[in-house]
């Protein structure tokens, strides 16, 4: 069934690359961005690279500036150049006390753009320094700027700003994003994905167990009667059979109601081919607070949202 409002908001769409994936999204949906773990955490510094340089020296300052309290000297360890051009490697303790935490920051230069690389090793691991700083080397120097509009054909990770070019597989990958749309302005869309989530009981296990907590309260089973389900259970993704529950829920003692939506795919774990992600969404969304005001879409204008942003979800390079 056509839902013209949602027709229209998809009139014009824009690809957006995060980590492995691609979603096709409205054109004018605020694009919002989440984690960026690839063996660390990342962070983007857009047109960043030509003040590179002063924030290495703010954060050399500031370890310098604390002693240690078990060790000669200050947290700052060492300044490594690199291991790109215009890079810096800054190793440091943990914390004053710290004796088995090593910090590592790569300050990466990706013209014009700099990332921030926050990894580190306990001596209590298996990972020693020299691991780390190998791994750190090898994501700078597959790592290049990326217009938010290119979508790369190669393997790898998309950064916000950034690519990283890679087919191993042997980093952790957790990335995400969240969408807001201004025609839409209580409606908010986000996913996730993580490549070495453990997995635990499956979704649909998890949904059945709240549903039976739920009946042996009665506060709780009044509740519970009160949630429209609008569809449940298996749904067909790129790369298999994901679940997903749909619900529209009362808005308390206002009239009105609201919207939440939920989707598990559980992948392969350690498979960049194949990773587990999730995807929400939620209306009546006022202050990052689902729930807190009156839907502005019906229960058919939301599943059409939903399936729309849904059915574009997919890996970017598929399996060869």
């Amino acid at each position: 069934m056509n839902q013209p409002r949602i027709d229209k908001l998809f009139e014009k769409t824009k690809a957006v690359c995060f980590g492995r994936f691609v979603v096709d999204v409205p054109a004018s949906a605020a694009v919002i961005n989440g984690p960026q773990t690839f063996g660390a955490s990342i962070r983007s510094v857009p047109h960043g690279a030509a003040t590179l340089q002063s924030v290495v020296s703010k954060r050399v300052a500031e370890l310098q500036a604390v002693k240690h309290e078990d060790v000669a000297g200050s947290l700052l360890r060492e300044i490594v150049d690199g291991p790109t051009p215009g890079s810096k490697t800054v190793i440091s303790w943990a914390s004053s006390h710290a004796t088995y935490l090593t910090a590592v920051q790569g300050y990466l230069k990706a013209s014009p753009h700099g990332f921030i690389y926050e990894g580190g090793i306990g001596s209590l691991g298996k990972r020693k320094l020299e691991d780390e700083t190998s791994g750190l080397s090898q994501i700078a120097t597959h790592l290049r700027a990326r217009d938010p509009a290119e979508v790369p054909q190669e393997p790898g990770v998309c950064l916000d700003v950034g690519f990283i070019a890679d087919d191993t597989g042997k980093f952790q990958e957790i990335f995400g994003l969240g969408l807001r749309f201004p025609e839409l302005p209580d409606a908010s869309f986000s996913i996730s994905t993580n490549k070495d989530a453990q997995q635990g009981d499956s979704f649909d296990a998890r949904r059945a167990e709240a549903r039976r907590a739920a009946l042996m309260v009665p506060e709780l089973a009044t509740a519970f009667s009160k949630i429209k389900t609008l569809r449940e259970g298996k749904r067909k993704v790129q790369q298999g059979d994901g679940s997903e529950a749909l619900f529209s829920r009362p808005l308390g003692s206002a009239a009105g109601h609201w919207h939440e939506f939920q989707f598990e795919y559980a992948g392969k774990r350690f498979d960049h081919r194949n990773p587990s992600w999730d995807a929400t969404l939620f209306t009546g969304v006022q202050r990052d607070q689902a729930g807190s005001v009156p839907s502005g879409l019906s229960d058919d204008e939301a599943i059409a949202l939903w399936d729309r942003l849904m059915a574009s979800v997919r890996l970017r390079v598929a399996d060869r």
